[in-house]
């Protein structure tokens, strides 16, 4: 279904010079997007992926992701947090603020139980603005019952499993959808084979689960009725049902047992709302798996990019919750005898020197698609999603301070470690930080260096192209007892030069 709604002409304009005046953005860029905002279809300006979009447009991923945090900060789409099933394309929850994203759900189209992270099943997503252009998906009454589950409930980034398409993948497990009005009854026909029959409706988070087994039967008959918050089923017992099916744990709320052959389904909606059907049969052999998705933007890579941390200081963890990140690398830096440089040259003096230190290392960080988490005195910790990325910065820091020390007062030495593990993210001083044992890990590795120097877990030095990003760097590994933890860990050291490169 595509629309055709029509665009506020002078909000539009207004919005796209505040856009244009933040940055120096690429030809085209914002050309583009008026394009796109004006001549798509309704579906297209619903749940945008920054990096589809970036795709089709000749951008970067990290372009792609700036221009829509940017273009959501003026107003013309609106950020979206979307937690996702893992083991179906349900949009389980949409969320204006990040402190509304609990990780752990259940997912009401298939009943599995949820435990999302950051980098998996926490996906950000943009909508045109209503002030901009009002499109049919905001309002999901108005679609067809079959835009509301394929459109408006799904995920658009889903890949179909065994090379399907999404045509194909309906068509082998929808038996039919159907709106029933308030006060409605219709009867339906089904040929049930031997598996799971579903009766789906999500206007009212209801799922009902047929279990079909045994010898086929001539004729069954089934009445369901909607109630609120119920399904009652007048000719058969019902009742939960906790499951491991694939890779997923599910825990179906209501089900009920049936023979397989011909049978009519009555449902009568007794509510006073229209209930919004799908009937789907899963066969025998269907086993839940893990969905994959096309490259999307998740909640890690925008929580590490730095004009999001910088533009949206109020999206925050819950402060009772915290947030799974499954692989982030961390990369700690400190002043080799800071302490002796307030000495030598007093407090204002340091200070300052120190200051300049920050705002290199800052300016490196973000070029590497990196964000300082936090400043520890004269130390900084900061957060990459690709261990590559870290391992640049940390070789240009040390030799953009080496030629920071040429003409400054006194010269700075930095010590930097890099590790590469889980954590959680939670709000501490109203920021986000991250905690684990892998972040200890990383803060005690950095210990290890002497000035100048890199030191690196094998966890990094594992990931493709560091070992490259490093090559010709005088270098060292050995095994580190480290405080806290308990075994050996394989640390490779490297002496950064300013004159190697």
């Amino acid at each position: 279904m595509q629309g055709s709604s029509p665009v506020n002409e002078g909000l539009l304009n207004q919005r796209l010079i505040e856009l244009g005046s933040i940055a120096s953005w690429a030809p085209q860029t914002l050309s583009n997007l008026e394009g796109f905002i004006r001549a798509s279809g309704d579906y297209d300006l619903f749940r945008v992926n920054p990096i589809q979009y970036a795709i089709a447009n000749g951008l970067s991923d990290a372009e792609g992701i700036e221009l829509f945090v940017h273009a959501a900060k003026v107003g013309l789409f609106e950020m979206q947090w979307l937690l996702i099933c893992a083991y179906c394309p349900q949009v389980a929850g949409t969320f204006r603020e990040l402190d509304q994203v609990h990780p752990r759900f259940q997912c009401e189209f298939c009943n599995a139980l949820n435990e999302a992270a950051l980098d998996d099943y926490i996906q950000v997503t943009f909508t045109v603005s209503s002030s901009v252009r009002d499109i049919l998906y905001r309002h999901p009454d108005m679609l067809s019952v079959q835009d509301y589950y394929l459109r408006y409930n799904f995920s658009k980034d889903f890949k179909p499993p065994h090379g399907m398409t999404h045509e194909q993948l309906v068509a082998a497990l929808s038996r039919g959808f159907a709106d029933i009005e308030a006060g409605q009854r219709l009867n339906f026909e089904f040929a049930v084979t031997a598996g799971r029959f579903e009766v789906l409706d999500l206007s009212h988070k209801l799922l009902l689960v047929f279990f079909a087994n045994g010898e086929p039967a001539e004729r069954q008959e089934t009445l369901v009725q909607l109630e609120s918050g119920r399904f009652v089923v007048a000719d058969r017992p019902t009742g939960p049902r906790n499951m491991i099916l694939g890779d997923g744990r599910f825990a179906f709320r209501q089900t009920a047992d049936l023979s397989p052959g011909k049978h009519i389904i009555h449902i009568e909606n007794r509510t006073k709302d229209r209930g919004r059907f799908w009937f789907l049969q899963y066969p025998s052999q269907f086993q839940p798996h893990l969905v994959e998705y096309e490259p999307f933007l998740s909640g890690k890579r925008l929580l590490l990019t730095p004009c999001f941390a910088e533009l949206y200081k109020t999206q925050l963890v819950d402060e009772r919750d915290s947030l799974a990140v499954s692989d982030i690398t961390y990369l700690f830096t400190d002043l080799k005898d800071s302490t002796p440089l307030y000495e030598s040259i007093g407090d204002v003096n340091a200070y300052f020197l120190v200051r300049q230190h920050f705002d290199i290392l800052n300016k490196i960080i973000r070029n590497r698609s990196g964000t300082i988490v936090k400043t520890i005195g004269d130390a900084v910790m900061a957060g990459f999603e690709r261990p590559q990325d870290a391992a640049v910065a940390s070789v240009e820091m040390i030799e953009e301070l080496s030629r920071f020390n040429k003409t400054a007062s006194r010269p700075l030495g930095l010590k930097i470690g890099v590790h590469r593990g889980r954590a959680i993210a939670v709000r501490l001083n109203d920021r986000i930080d991250y905690f684990g044992q892998d972040v200890n890990i990383a803060a005690r590795v950095q210990g290890l260096a002497g000035v100048n120097e890199i030191c690196l877990t094998e966890m990094v030095m594992e990931a493709p192209g560091v070992s490259d990003i490093v090559k010709g760097c005088p270098a060292s590994r050995d095994y580190q007892n480290l405080k806290g933890i308990g075994q050996k860990m394989e640390i490779h050291r490297f002496k950064i030069s300013p004159t190697q490169r």
